[in-house]
C-alpha cells in the first residue's frame, strides 16, 4: 500500500460506515460485546482482548456518520486528526482537533465523539501502557536534561490534565510517520509488527518536537523558562554552579534552587549529576575512550569517585555498562 492507496482507503466507506450514514447510530466494531457496561462505574468500557490479540499496538479508522458514546478502556489512545475536524467530550471538557493535530489520551478517561463528516478522517492508535512506557519512556536515548524534562512534562501532564493536544499541523515528519504506521498495519506484509513497532519511538521523538515548540512559544509559559534553564546547565553542566546560573537569568540563588526542586522534582546538584552520568553513558556506549577519560570529560578527577557515582546511578560499574551496550536514559 503506497499513501495515495491509503488515502483512498480512509476515504471509502466500510461497511459500518454505509450502516451508519443511513441511521447516524454508532455501530460496534466487532460482535457486539467489546463494549460492556460497568456497573461500578455506570460508563462502557471497551475490552481489551478484541484489540491486542495480534499484537501490542492496534490501529483503526474511526467510523464516520455517528457519535461515538462515551466509553473508558484500559489502553493509551493516540488520536491523529488525517483530515478535517472533530469534537470529542473528554471527562465532560469540549476539544476540538484539527487536521494535522494529534490527541494523547490516558487510559481510564471518560471520552465521547462528535458525530464525524464526509472530509473527517480520525485514526485511532492503540496500545498498552506498558508499550507506551517502553516505546516512549524506556526506548527514548536522551540526550541530556531538556529531553529528560520533557519526557517528564508529557507524561505528567498526561497523569494530570488526562490528554494532551500537540499542534503538529505543520509537522511533516510526523505526518510522514503516521502513513507509514498505516500503509504497514491496514496491508500487513512480513515484519510489519516489527516495522511499526520501530516508528513508535520516533513518532514520540517528533511528539516531543512539537511539544518542546509549544511550549517555547509562550515566552510567559513556566515550562519554556524552566527548559531554557536546564538547556544552559546541559551545556555547562562542567562548571556550571547554581549561583552563576542564578546570575545567568536574573534569580536569587535560593528562589531558583527551590523553583527547580518545586517543578521537577530534582535539585541542582541532582540535575548537574543527571547531565554528568548522560555524558559519561554516552561517551562509553559510543566512543572508544578509556572510562578515565569518559570520567574526566564527564567532570569527574577522581576514577574511583566517578566509579562509584556511575555504579550508584546506574546499578553496575561503567565496564560492565560498556559490555552491555545498553542505553538507559
Amino acid at each position: 500500500m503506497n499513501t495515495k492507496e491509503l488515502d483512498r482507503f480512509l476515504r471509502e466507506f466500510d461497511d459500518i460506515e454505509k450502516l451508519q450514514y443511513k441511521t447516524h447510530e454508532n455501530i460496534n466494531d466487532f460482535d457486539g460485546y467489546e463494549m460492556q457496561m460497568d456497573t461500578r462505574e455506570g460508563i462502557s468500557r471497551m475490552q481489551d482482548h478484541y484489540f491486542f490479540d495480534q499484537g501490542h499496538v492496534f490501529i483503526s479508522k474511526h467510523h464516520r456518520f455517528a457519535p461515538m458514546p462515551r466509553h473508558v478502556h484500559a489502553f493509551i489512545e493516540i488520536n491523529y486528526m488525517y483530515s478535517g475536524t472533530c469534537t470529542q467530550y473528554v471527562d465532560g471538557q469540549e476539544i476540538q482537533l484539527f487536521e494535522g493535530q494529534v490527541c494523547l489520551m490516558d487510559s481510564d478517561v471518560p471520552h465521547s465523539i462528535e458525530e464525524l463528516g464526509m472530509n473527517d478522517i480520525l485514526v485511532n492508535v492503540i496500545m498498552k501502557k506498558k508499550t507506551f512506557l517502553s516505546a516512549f519512556l524506556g526506548k527514548l536515548s536522551s540526550h541530556g536534561l531538556v529531553t529528560e524534562f520533557l519526557v517528564n512534562a508529557i507524561s505528567e501532564n498526561q497523569k494530570h490534565d488526562q490528554y494532551i493536544i500537540f499542534h503538529s499541523e505543520k509537522n511533516k515528519e510526523l505526518h510522514d510517520v503516521f502513513e507509514k504506521m498505516m500503509c504497514e498495519f491496514f496491508d500487513p506484509a512480513d515484519y510489519s509488527s516489527d516495522i511499526i513497532h520501530a516508528y513508535l519511538p520516533v513518532m514520540f521523538i517528533e511528539l516531543m518536537r512539537v511539544y518542546k515548540y509549544d511550549i517555547n512559544f509562550d515566552r510567559n509559559n513556566e515550562k519554556a523558562v524552566i527548559a531554557e534553564i536546564l538547556q544552559y546547565m546541559e551545556e555547562h553542566y562542567q562548571d556550571c554552579t547554581l549561583s552563576s546560573l542564578a546570575e545567568e537569568f536574573n534569580f536569587n540563588k535560593n528562589y531558583l534552587g527551590n523553583l527547580l526542586k518545586e517543578r521537577t522534582g530534582k535539585t541542582f546538584i541532582e540535575f548537574i549529576q543527571m547531565q554528568r552520568m548522560i555524558q559519561a553513558a554516552n561517551l562509553l556506549a559510543n566512543t572508544d575512550v578509556s572510562i578515565e577519560q569518559a570520567g574526566i570529560e564527564a567532570g569527574y578527577e577522581s576514577t574511583s569517585f566517578f566509579y562509584r557515582k556511575f555504579k550508584k546511578y546506574f546499578g553496575m560499574t561503567p565496564k560492565a555498562f560498556r559490555e552491555n551496550k545498553r542505553t538507559y536514559l
